[in-house]
């Protein structure tokens, strides 16, 4: 027996974030009807309408509990979603549930369709650096790593050079892969979890250090499952890959060979680490770490791991002392 899905209210908002000083797209008038011919094929209507005339990218996000979560996935969708949409009436998506959600039934299910201006973008921090920025799901992040070395209001962030001096240090700091400016050009610069905590903010005005759940979406949008997103250790098939970027940049491994490297705009590079044991620098061209906003027990906060031979992303908790690198998402 075909398991039919009712759908019984659906939500629609448009896309707040905008790349340039112009009018965000309006979204209007979305309906849903499952296939009666057994195949459990969705059909979701819209119209959007962007006043600049921009290509649009159109994402759709679905829960199954009346709202309370937004964590469905819907990678199976086609046709007017994604990147290269413009203004129209009747915008359709077909979505597969009956391939994604073989078991899924019920009536509490929600929708959001969300416009966004396509493309990349910029965001400048206080000390003048111009980083580029991506859309990834319904999030702007930054495609580059932190740089700076003021906190927002415009103190400076301590430059600790000293192994032992970093190893002991409870309060924030920053520095660059072996104390060499040049790898800050190229990778940005390692910070401990003090720093990306401090109320004086590291990100620009309008973006902040991602939250845990927030990296989790991220990774979700990239085709993780909510249920391997969630656990921890190496988790996902591709989505490291999807991360990564800079191939030249990576020992040659499972990460830069599989198809899908690089794939994602997010560029991230293996940077390396400082460890908070001894203040030793280790891992430049075979691994990236960044940190999450979010802290897991008093010593330590969550990261990701990216490694030269795994496709995959690694979900831990670390000490507060180490210093990984830093990516922001917008407000």
């Amino acid at each position: 027996m075909i398991k039919k899905l009712t759908f019984f209210v659906l939500f629609l908002i448009a896309g707040a974030v905008s790349l340039h000083a112009n009018t965000a797209p309006v979204v209007s008038d979305v309906t849903a009807q499952q296939r009666d011919d057994g195949s459990m094929i969705v059909d979701i209507y819209y119209n959007v309408y962007d006043a600049d005339g921009d290509e649009m990218t159109i994402f759709m996000q679905v829960s199954d509990d009346d709202g309370t979560t937004w964590d469905l996935s819907c990678n199976l969708a086609s046709d007017d979603i994604g990147s290269g949409i413009y203004s129209g009436n009747n915008k359709h998506i077909t979505w597969n549930v009956g391939s994604e959600h073989p078991n899924m039934q019920g009536d509490n299910f929600r929708f959001k369709i969300i416009a966004m201006d396509s493309g990349t973008g910029t965001v400048t921090d206080i000390d003048g650096n111009v980083y580029q920025t991506i859309i990834i799901g319904d999030h702007e992040w930054m495609a580059e790593n932190l740089k700076v070395t003021h906190y927002r209001n415009g103190d400076p962030i301590p430059n600790v050079t000293n192994n032992n001096a970093w190893a002991g240090l409870l309060s924030g700091a920053y520095c660059y892969y072996n104390n060499d400016p040049a790898n800050g050009a190229t990778y940005g610069a390692l910070y401990n979890w003090y720093a990306v905590y401090d109320s004086r903010e590291l990100a620009p005005a309008g973006w902040h250090v991602p939250s845990d759940t927030e990296i989790m979406e991220l990774e979700m949008h990239l085709g993780m499952s909510s249920s391997q997103a969630n656990t921890t250790g190496w988790r996902g098939t591709n989505e490291g890959s999807k991360l990564a970027g800079g191939y030249d940049l990576w020992d040659n491994g499972n990460l830069r060979n599989n198809p899908d490297f690089g794939s994602s705009g997010f560029d991230f590079l293996p940077g390396g680490a400082r460890s908070y044991f001894d203040g030793d620098f280790y891992g430049m061209d075979s691994l990236g770490y960044f940190w999450s906003s979010t802290e897991s027990i008093s010593t330590d906060a969550w990261y990701r791991l990216l490694y030269y031979d795994s496709p995959a992303v690694l979900r831990g908790d670390y000490r507060k002392e180490n210093g990984f690198s830093v990516r922001c998402v917008r407000d």
